[in-house]
């Protein structure tokens, strides 16, 4: 890594530095049952009317949360980056469809499946601000869309990799350092070991190769910074 850029990244995680809020892109919360009624229609898919009732009763713990928690994952990831979000209104459409949490970059939405965070639908349900995390992770689809890495070493280096293993590294890496720049250790915990839980093994297999060493995601920090 080149003196210069290790600096400035040294610089650009210990110091806060981060954008006003005034510059940052706003997300608009939404969840609509109607909206849902399309996915529940097919055999197989129900969506049950207690777990609309607790998503609805809750929404609003979400939406607050994000409020605290949001613009400082958004101003911290353009600090650390050098790099800004795209200045535009963001829906965050919240679903409880069986389908996954899904940015699309280019529009001006993402999809949260809320699911697996209702005590309603599974026992051990995971927690609000893990929820809040996976806007940030779609968010940070958007953000690398706008600011995309080209010849990449590690991504090289990486090539026999699954493709959306490979899609997913500087992203983790990212997520890492800003939460980690907030001093948000636990919230790093719960992202890793929940990823690292869900279907496929991708994002397993990616914070593997992020955590080789406590200081490989650095590496990947370092190719997107500015």
């Amino acid at each position: 890594m080149p003196v210069i850029r290790s600096a400035f990244l040294f610089v650009a995680l210990l110091g806060f530095g981060c954008s006003s809020q005034a510059t940052l892109p706003q997300i608009k919360i939404d969840y609509s049952p109607s909206e849902d009624l399309a996915c529940s229609l097919p055999p197989g898919s129900p969506i049950k009317e207690e777990w609309k009732a607790e998503l609805l009763s809750r929404q609003s713990e979400f939406v607050t949360l994000w409020q605290t928690e949001g613009p400082k994952l958004l101003a911290a990831t353009e600090a650390i980056s050098g790099r800004d979000f795209p200045l535009q209104e963001i829906t965050a459409r919240l679903t409880l469809c069986n389908a996954p949490s899904e940015s699309f970059p280019g529009t001006d939405r993402v999809t949260i499946n809320m699911r697996y965070s209702l005590r309603s639908f599974t026992p051990e349900p995971v927690s609000m601000r893990y929820k809040v995390d996976t806007l940030f992770h779609e968010l940070l689809h958007i953000f690398l869309s706008r600011h995309p890495i080209e010849n990449s070493p590690l991504l090289k280096e990486h090539a026999a990799e699954d493709e959306r293993v490979r899609d997913h590294l500087h992203l983790l890496a990212l997520q890492k350092a800003v939460l980690l720049k907030l001093n948000e250790p636990d919230a790093l915990k719960e992202v890793i070991a929940v990823d690292s839980a869900l279907p496929g093994g991708y994002y397993k297999r990616a914070w593997e190769l992020v955590n080789a060493t406590d200081k490989e995601y650095l590496k990947y920090v370092a190719e997107l910074s500015k």
